[in-house]
């Protein structure tokens, strides 16, 4: 099972809209298996999926500061997690 590509427009569309200067920036996926616990060891093993945008803002004064926007989200395209590094 993977990622659809539904599934990353609609988390596109919330990173587009929290920080709207990586708007347009296509994301590179990557898959992340998630390790069995004794809970889930009968259960299918899922996956997370690592969506990484990549962009640069314009800072005062004619600078330039790169943009890195981290998000995990499950099998199903729930946003887990998103995080931004500056």
């Amino acid at each position: 099972m993977s990622l659809s590509s539904g599934n990353i427009k609609t988390i596109s569309v919330r990173v587009y809209k929290k920080f709207p200067e990586l708007k347009g920036v296509s994301p590179s996926v990557s898959k992340q298996s998630i390790p069995n616990t004794k809970t889930s060891s009968k259960a299918i093993q899922n996956y997370r999926y690592l969506l990484t945008y990549k962009g640069v803002a314009a800072m005062p004064g004619g600078y330039m500061m790169n943009r890195i926007v981290r998000v995990v989200a499950n099998h199903k395209g729930k946003v887990l997690k998103m995080a931004l590094s500056k």
